[in-house]
């Protein structure tokens, strides 16, 4: 009890850390200037929401014809209910950086509940300096821990969901619920939220080897979460023909944003004026793909991480950012490991690694599916890789951290337990050259087909 109570205050002070950090940045992880106006034209939305709320239940912006009238916007709605105009506005957006503070938390202290201390410590560390969620993460308009609970709730709660039929009417319906919620402030990343639902589901029914039972239940996992957008979708439409009688402004923001964006030759202009000697290449021409790629490379080489520098040291802030490209790559590696079972933590690492493979996908789905959004907003689409990619990529490292730190440095306990095993003489060849333990039983064999 005593451990549970630590935890929660933990889970408290973290969240409160978190919290500050993502509204006020006293870490430095951002530049001020690009923090104090990171998406001040979204944000805009919700205080012209708030400032003209018209009917209670159809608080549509203008008319038909104006941008984002295809929102729904229930995050504009819920703040006009709780505020007399834009009074509250700054208490709000410290408000939603405590939500996005208090998932972080959440999958902080699981991690060291499952792993232990030190663990926690790195994961810790690695999404208090995460750059795109330290900037993400105040927004009112984007909310972001509605893009992060999807993937981090199931994969919480699924072992304790039961099993067979109970824990997917159970499972399926908190992944719709969430995604309903996701949703209902705005259907950006959805491909990405939905394999990130699969991610975290594969995570638990991985049983060491991926065949149909498998992709079945990441399918399973996916349709239930579509159900939660389509349901949004729904209840959009019906707000639209009763305030306007005309839903047409979904369908075609949908092509705008994926496969018709009609500023595509203006974004081909803006990348040829762009300085890169590298890749500039890529946009010569007239290639919509190569203006794709090119944008592409410009997401991978975006800071994942960024180290606070001292404002004497003279340098920027890119000197000190990790980019995405190497966490794939830090993915890759220690995926690589973990199939070949060549350290001790190779068991959970594949799951991981599954999980992460999938998140991946994700991020992925969205640049490619959602190309018009892709092109014209490189200063925010970076975020489909926090969904949840990178922070199973840190889960990853926080694990592997945690394998050689207790090698080289163990507990007090551990330290006992070795001292008090009988000594053994190794030939000099075993010593050389020791056998890893293998995986668990349960990773190695798949698991009845009827099972759940």
């Amino acid at each position: 009890m005593l451990g549970s109570i630590r935890q929660r205050i933990s889970w408290l002070a973290a969240t409160l850390f978190f919290g500050f950090q993502i509204r006020f940045d006293f870490l430095g992880i951002l530049d001020p200037t690009y923090k104090a106006q990171f998406q001040q034209d979204s944000d805009s939305l919700v205080v012209d929401l708030m400032l003209n709320p018209g009917s209670a239940l159809f608080p549509q912006l203008g008319g038909v014809e104006r941008n984002y009238a295809s929102q729904f916007g229930l995050q504009g709605m819920v703040m006009n209910w709780l505020s007399p105009g834009d009074h509250f506005y700054e208490a709000l957006r410290l408000t939603t950086s405590m939500l996005t503070g208090a998932v972080f938390a959440a999958a902080v202290i699981a991690v060291w509940r499952a792993w232990g201390g030190r663990a926690a410590s790195v994961l810790f560390a690695l999404l208090a300096i995460s750059f795109w969620t330290n900037g993400f993460g105040a927004s009112t308009y984007w909310q972001l821990w509605t893009l992060l609970l999807p993937p981090l709730v199931p994969l919480l709660v699924w072992p304790h969901l039961g099993s067979g039929r109970r824990k997917w009417l159970r499972g399926g319906a908190i992944i719709a619920g969430l995604v309903f919620l996701k949703c209902l402030c705005g259907y950006e990343f959805i491909s990405t939220v939905l394999l990130g639902v699969a991610a975290a589901v594969g995570f638990h029914e991985f049983r060491g080897r991926i065949d149909r039972r498998l992709l079945s239940r990441l399918v399973l996992a996916m349709a239930t979460g579509l159900v939660g957008f389509v349901l949004a979708v729904g209840v959009h439409v019906a707000q639209l023909m009763a305030k306007y009688g005309d839903a047409s402004i979904i369908r075609t923001r949908m092509f705008e944003r994926t496969v018709s964006p009609s500023d595509a030759a203006e974004m081909l202009v803006w990348a040829r004026g762009v300085d890169d000697p590298l890749w500039g290449w890529l946009v010569q021409g007239d290639s919509m793909l190569g203006l794709w790629a090119f944008q592409l490379v410009h997401y991978l080489t975006n800071p994942a991480v960024a180290i606070p520098a001292p404002e004497g040291t003279g340098f920027g802030l890119a000197a000190y950012g990790i980019p995405i490209w190497a966490f794939v790559v830090v993915f890759a590696l220690i995926a690589g490991q973990a199939v070949r079972g060549r350290q001790e933590d190779a068991a959970v690492q594949r799951r991981l690694a599954l999980s992460a493979g999938i998140a991946l996908a994700g991020g992925m789905s969205w640049l490619v599916l959602a190309y018009g959004h892709m092109i014209h907003h490189a200063h925010m689409d970076s975020i489909v890789f926090y969904l949840p990619f990178l922070p199973l990529v840190f889960a990853m490292i926080a694990l592997r951290v945690q394998t050689i730190s207790h090698r080289a440095w163990p507990t007090r306990s551990e330290a006992a337990v070795e001292e008090a095993a009988p000594r053994r003489t190794w030939p000099r060849h075993e010593a050389a050259a020791p056998v890893m333990p293998g995986p668990r039983a349960d990773d190695r064999q798949p698991v009845a087909q009827g099972a759940g």
